[in-house]
């Protein structure tokens, strides 16, 4: 297979093909290292190769074969270590799959590496000084996003179809967007995050994939996820007719901010291609109340057990430049916290998702940008760039204010890439569902997908 047309396939394309005997598991796993191989020196996207570790044994999913990639944070492999982006974690050892690792092993996955993260996956950028900046393969001088940014950019540029990812306030699709590619948060639960976690991030985390087609995150959530309780299958289900949905548009964050020019055009155009495609569009206004001052406390406190456990691991406790400032900080902040703050955390976010999704009722599903604006240079948005965590905060946020509310509600939400600006850079719109619509919305992307593509 030549590495022109593995790197145009997706997961589920190549995986026919090796099912119909056309081209080899090795012959694709080949293509694909000899892809790593020339294009992460530039890009930075990949940070640990495992490209000698033995074939999956062959599966009968619909992804059998396929190259894959881990993030170097949440989940863990028995053949790579998990450093979580950080200097500190240099040496730890491997430890059991994760559950979903092991799932993605039995499918017929082949593991070729880790990508690139921000310390402890915390920053809305990927330029850990551990491993150091990934470069954006269509965007060059602009940042990939953050936290999945390795992945996002591993997937972009045709190194693997599909690589894993995180998102526990935008981080799979933060990058999915600046990245032009497809990025989709499920529903919290559905995907698990065990043994070694019972939940992340206070459960606001999700862990799943990015790819460049919605069948591809269809796919993998087949083998992921537990079996869902109609029998049914996401892959086989995507496009079966959703009937009429009401869909709720606003280009205005839960703060009254209005996106930037291209993310309004980007969300209208998708509006208008959602009315051909037979839906029914509403204005659509965030509740007013959330006020995020308690947000971090939902994820601080497991960067300190993370950091506290690899001290008792190390024999040491970290000092210096064993760990980033802004992990500095938030160590800080976490042992500053009053008692109970992450109980109180957890009443607010109680009360603003009761707010958030009662604004829902009437809809079946939310059209936002992604961003609001544009993918900025890189080193723009890093913890160093500013004097303090509330600025870099606010910064973040700013840049990524959409994101949130479907982690504070658990609700499954995905970057669609498929409308570009004059310029030709993709700019990412949003699609959020109810908890547990995670279909609904891979079967209204996937109209969207083929919509857009019918007129390129």
């Amino acid at each position: 297979m030549n590495d022109t047309d593995y790197a145009a396939l997706d997961g589920v394309a190549l995986a026919e093909l090796i099912a119909r005997g056309e081209v080899s598991r090795n012959e694709v796993a080949e293509a694909a290292i000899r892809v790593i191989e020339r294009k992460n020196p530039e890009l930075n996207a990949v940070i640990r190769y495992n490209f000698d570790a033995p074939a999956s044994p062959e599966g009968s999913s619909s992804l059998d074969g396929v190259p894959f990639l881990l993030k170097d944070a949440n989940l863990h492999s028995q053949d790579m270590p998990t450093t979580f982006g950080s200097s500190f974690f240099r040496g730890t050892a491997p430890r059991a799959d994760s559950i979903m690792v092991a799932r993605w092993r039995k499918a017929g996955l082949r593991i070729l590496g880790k990508t690139n993260t921000p310390e402890f996956a915390a920053e809305f950028v990927t330029e850990p000084k551990c491993y150091g900046q990934t470069n954006n393969p269509h965007a060059p001088g602009l940042t990939v996003g953050g936290s999945s940014g390795g992945a996002a950019a591993a997937v972009a540029s045709g190194m693997v179809p599909l690589a894993h990812a995180t998102d526990l306030g935008g981080s799979i699709r933060i990058p999915a967007a600046c990245c032009g590619v497809f990025g989709f948060k499920p529903t919290v639960g559905l995907n698990p995050v065990g043994p070694h976690f019972t939940e992340i991030a206070g459960g606001l985390n999700s862990d799943h994939v990015v790819t460049r087609t919605v069948r591809d995150s269809a796919a993998s959530l087949d083998i992921t996820a537990d079996r869902r309780p109609d029998g049914g299958t996401y892959l086989g289900d995507l496009s079966r007719p959703t009937g009429r949905l009401r869909i709720g548009v606003t280009s205005t964050d839960p703060a009254g901010r209005i996106a930037g020019p291209d993310q309004q055009d980007a969300v209208k155009r998708a509006a208008d291609a959602l009315v051909a495609l037979g839906h029914d569009l509403v204005d659509y206004r965030y509740p007013e109340g959330l006020e995020t001052e308690w947000f971090d406390y939902l994820w601080i406190f497991d960067v300190l057990r993370l950091v506290e456990d690899r001290a008792r691991e190390a024999g040491r406790n970290p000092a210096g430049d064993d760990l980033e400032p802004l992990t500095w900080r938030i160590l800080e902040k976490a042992r500053a916290a009053a008692p109970g703050a992450h109980e109180d955390a957890q009443r607010s976010r109680a009360a603003y998702t009761t707010r958030y999704l009662g604004s829902m009722r009437d809809v079946d599903m939310l059209l936002t940008p992604a961003l609001a604006d544009n993918p900025p240079p890189t080193g723009s948005l890093a913890f160093s760039k500013f004097a303090s965590f509330d600025e870099w905060n606010d910064a973040g946020y700013g840049f990524a204010p959409f994101s949130t509310p479907s982690n504070i509600s658990g609700q499954p939400s995905a970057s669609c890439p498929w409308f570009e600006n004059p310029a030709g850079l993709s700019i990412g719109v949003q699609l959020s569902g109810k908890p547990g619509a995670d279909l609904l919305v891979l079967q209204l992307c996937a109209q969207l997908e083929a919509y857009a593509a019918e007129r390129r």
